[in-house]
């Protein structure tokens, strides 16, 4: 980080880091948030919608006094319902020009995509370029789940192929691989770290870190026709104070363990509160 944007960093993150709960009713009704199949991130077991960006919310629902409702979708059907204005929040979210037209993007963690690949199939593969060009897997993506410009290409060269399949959630493209109809797919470390768990994949699958997917943001999104300007400020201040303060590595670290959630917000938040302070 340069030393002159890192000085200016600073008192913010003491600002936020020193915040206190927020006690005034800036909540038009309960907070309405959409959550999908995110491994660790997100989960349902029981009924009962678990994870670590789920406890991102939770905590901030309490910090600003605001009840919580939490519902569950398929990755595309989320975002179609965000779309319409029936969802105030989304968590573990990549930023998009097309979900920015509907709502506040607010980071708060980071992640990337490695390739998860079956050991019935030949090869080890740095780069998704290789693995198109010496690979003969197929891929199974995601709905409704962003990629790197870089991954896209890649994809693109695959389809050509005729080697992509699309699913609609992790949970299929786990099940898929344990059961012998699938292959590969890409996935996150809090994605497939609970999934490969669930199904029994943990020596049946390589995992390899792939050059075109570089670490991105994730956070929150917050809807700009379900919340009012001043409501988005007191969330987006809370969720940063709770990258500030620790509070976010600490709940990843619950689930992914602690040197794990501190990797996901690196440079103690710092780096994550920068690039907010830069968003357009």
């Amino acid at each position: 980080m340069d030393i002159l944007l890192g000085m200016r960093i600073l008192p913010l993150l003491f600002v936020l880091a020193a915040a206190p709960a927020i006690g005034t009713p800036i909540c038009p009704a309960p907070l309405h948030a959409g959550a999908s199949d995110l491994g660790l991130a997100s989960f349902r077991e029981d009924d009962r919608v678990s994870g670590a960006a789920i406890d991102v919310l939770r905590e901030l629902a309490r910090r600003t006094n605001c009840p919580l409702n939490i519902s569950w979708y398929p990755r595309a059907r989320l975002w179609a319902e965000y779309a319409t204005g029936r969802i105030n929040l989304t968590a573990s979210s990549a930023r998009s020009a097309e979900r920015d037209r509907f709502g506040q993007f607010v980071p708060f963690v980071t992640t990337r995509f490695d390739l998860v690949l079956s050991r019935r199939v030949p090869g080890n593969f740095t780069s998704l370029a290789e693995f198109v060009e010496h690979g003969s897997a197929r891929l199974n993506l995601v709905r409704g789940i962003l990629y790197t410009s870089e991954v896209l290409g890649q994809v693109e060269r695959l389809r050509q192929q005729g080697r992509v399949e699309v699913v609609n959630d992790f949970d299929i493209a786990f099940r898929k691989m344990a059961s012998k109809r699938a292959e590969a797919t890409l996935a996150p470390m809090t994605i497939y770290s609970r999934h490969l768990q669930n199904t029994g994949l943990q020596d049946l699958v390589s995992v390899m870190p792939v050059t075109e997917s570089a670490p991105v943001l994730a956070g929150a999104y917050l809807s700009r026709d379900g919340l009012a300007p001043a409501a988005r400020k007191v969330f987006a201040d809370a969720l940063l104070g709770m990258v500030a303060d620790g509070s976010v590595a600490r709940i990843y670290g619950k689930y992914v363990g602690e040197a794990n959630g501190r990797a996901l917000v690196p440079d103690h938040g710092r780096a994550i509160i920068s690039a907010y302070q830069l968003l357009p």
